[in-house]
This record gives structure tokens, sequence and C-alpha cells, in this order.
């Protein structure tokens, strides 16, 4: 089987594509397709699956399998033989929300540790529609209006620089520890072993991730939106909303 090319990473704005099916085998969903070019991304890392569409076909799921990634769509195999070209068409505008709140998750949750100091992340989802983001973390002590306030306004100071966002590869969580500093910074929730992906956000944080980002961190309108009952047990639990708002936090 020739290998397949993703191609999501290098050019994350691409959300159209006429590729070649290199393999199809039934699935309980119906079809599933690996094609030579592929820019549909599977779930991963706290970030949803790619939407739209394969030769007009909803896409049903994305999963990953045999080193390849496999897109579930209905029909058998006598519908798209190995070797003829088929079109793919994603939700452009699902992919884009999902880049810019992944950059405001990483944004959030840098700014939280900042200012906490001890912060634990115990979660960092984005929705399956991409309407928002959910990142929840503990602090050592209970939160208050002014704790969380202070987090949106950091998140908000980042948003206007426009800090670049870019992707890059370390040998080891050793060697990013090392080249990164205090950049660098790594969840207790994963484990990591031999090569990693990371996320730069130029001169701010550094960290593991899989998925894909905006350009840069003007995120556009947002609202970050806290719980007061579960700041007041030390937990930070707040939704961020691709939306205009007012600067504030609302309980």
């Amino acid at each position: 089987m020739t290998d397949q090319q993703n191609l999501f990473y290098q050019f994350p704005e691409r959300t159209s594509i006429t590729s070649t099916v290199l393999a199809a085998r039934p699935h309980p969903e119906g079809l599933a397709i690996a094609i030579a070019e592929n820019i549909v991304r599977a779930a991963g890392g706290g970030e949803p699956r790619d939407l739209g569409a394969v030769a007009g076909k909803p896409i049903r799921g994305v999963e990953k399998a045999q080193g390849k990634t496999w897109i579930i769509v209905e029909g058998d195999d006598r519908d798209h033989p190995v070797g003829a070209p088929i079109e793919v068409a994603l939700d452009a505008a699902h992919r884009a929300a999902r880049r810019r709140l992944h950059t405001g998750v990483h944004l959030t949750i840098r700014s939280a540790c900042d200012h906490f100091g001890a912060f634990r992340v115990d979660e960092a989802e984005i929705a399956p529609d991409a309407s928002s983001a959910l990142i929840v973390g503990a602090a050592d002590r209970a939160l208050t209006h002014a704790d969380l306030h202070e987090v949106d306004r950091a998140v908000r100071s980042e948003v206007s620089k426009a800090r670049r966002v870019t992707a890059a590869k370390a040998k080891s969580i050793e060697h990013a520890e090392q080249e990164y500093g205090d950049l660098f910074r790594v969840s207790d929730r994963h484990a990591f072993r031999g090569k990693v992906r990371l996320v730069a956000i130029e001169g701010f944080d550094v960290n593991p991730c899989s998925g894909l980002h905006h350009p840069d961190t003007d995120i556009g309108p947002y609202a970050l939106d806290a719980e007061m009952a579960a700041a007041q047990q030390g937990v930070f639990k707040a939704r961020l909303t691709l939306r205009r708002s007012w600067s504030c936090w609302r309980s």
C-alpha cells in the first residue's frame, strides 16, 4: 500500500482536495476509506474531528489504524475503488473555529499557570461543533472574582499582541525543557516517549500538542465565562466561546 500523506499540519488552511483512494474496507457505519493526500484530521488532543463530505457524502467518522487515517462514509467498496479519484470538502468554518479555540485554550491555561503558580490542568476539550471549549484546572486555594478577572485580562492582552503561533519538534520532553526553559510546560495528564510535536506561542508558551492552531494569538472576539461555585472550591472552570462580549467575568 502506498504511503499516505497527511497534509493538515503543513496546510491547515486547506479544506478541499481531489485525492486518490489508497484503500477501502467495510465498516460498521458503511465504508472506511484511506486517501493518498489526506486533509482530514481525526479527533485527538482535546480537539474534535473534521466535519465535511467525501464525494458528496457526509463524513460519519475519522479513525486512525494501520498507520493510516480512515474516513468513514456510507456505501461500499464498489463506490470508491482503489486508485479512483475522490473529492474531499471540509467544513471550513468548523476547522477555523477549532483552530481559534485551540489557541485560546493554550492562552488561557498558560495565563492561569502564570497567575496561580501551582496549577493543575484537568480538562481542556473543544466541543464537537466547535462552538466553545471547556478548560478545567485546580489551584491550591479558593479563587476569587479578582483572580478570574486577572486571567481574563492576561488572555486579552496576549490576543491583542497577535503573537505568532508555530509548530516545532523536539527529540524528547527533556530536550524541550532544556531548549525552551520557563516557556515550556507539560501537563501531568499525559506521558510522552521519544519525539514530541510542540506548539509555540512566540515569547509566551511552548507545549506538547498534536492539534491545529490559529497562526497567531489574535483569535478574534471571545468570551471567557467562569463558574464561581467551582472557583470557591479552588477549581478553575471556564468556557471559552467565540463571540463578542464585555471584558469582564460573569458568575
